[in-house]
């Protein structure tokens, strides 16, 4: 069974959002079906300048909220594989979601897979985010691993128990990789990543991707509403 979650979405606070907010979010994903939502705004710079206004939004919000509403944000992950957003700052976060935006522009073919190879290990290694967005697509670059350099990611990120997102948004990751992570039993979680009020919800999407590869739903290892609460400690 699908969980009734989504730990990627945009708002106010993001540049690239368009009608999503604080306020009106919860209340479309309660429409659609959802339980648990995280608000994960972009992570820029060491100290994003939304953060006060962004927490008191998310503290009046949750008074009427129809959803559990978790604090979030979608760091930006820089060419070593570190976050560029401060440490102290990400655990104040109940949810991380750490994403390769940008890659070095002189890398090609084997060297720019080499690299990628190189900065999502790092990234399961560092331990500093939950979920992993949208692992073979880097803005809105497309990319095919090698077999070898995707079990090489794949085992840092079980051995580290990170969580790769099936991402409404990009429509990522590839049906390659993905279907590598429903094989090695990779903690998955279905999010929107929501840019518009209308990507939120879309699970009947989540629900065909999983079977035009030949799988049930319940083949997957899901990231339930239970495993995620372990994970918070909630």
């Amino acid at each position: 069974m699908l969980p009734l979650t989504d730990l990627h979405q945009h708002t106010n606070f993001s540049p690239c959002g368009v009608d999503v907010s604080v306020s009106k979010n919860p209340f479309v994903a309660y429409e659609k079906g959802l339980k648990i939502i995280a608000l994960t705004d972009h992570g820029f710079c060491k100290k994003p300048s939304w953060l006060e206004k962004y927490f008191k939004d998310i503290s009046a919000v949750r008074k009427s909220s129809p959803v559990e509403v978790l604090s979030g944000i979608e760091v930006n992950v820089d060419y070593d594989g570190k976050p560029v957003v401060d440490l102290s700052i990400l655990k104040q976060f109940d949810v991380v979601v750490a994403a390769v935006h940008k890659y070095p522009r002189e890398l090609r073919g084997a060297e720019l897979y080499d690299w990628w190879r190189r900065i999502l290990a790092r990234v399961a290694e560092e331990n500093f985010a939950l979920v992993l967005a949208h692992p073979t697509d880097i803005g809105w670059f497309k990319l095919r691993p090698p077999l070898e350099y995707c079990l090489e990611v794949i085992d840092a990120i079980i051995e580290n128990g990170l969580v790769v997102e099936l991402n409404y948004h990009h429509k990522d990751p590839s049906d390659y990789f993905l279907k590598l992570c429903i094989d090695r039993g990779v903690l998955i979680t279905p999010t929107s990543d929501a840019h518009l009020l209308s990507e939120i919800g879309n699970l009947e999407w989540h629900k065909s991707r999983v079977e035009r590869l030949g799988y049930s739903v319940d083949e997957v290892n899901w990231l339930s509403e239970r495993k995620l609460y372990s994970r918070l400690n909630l």
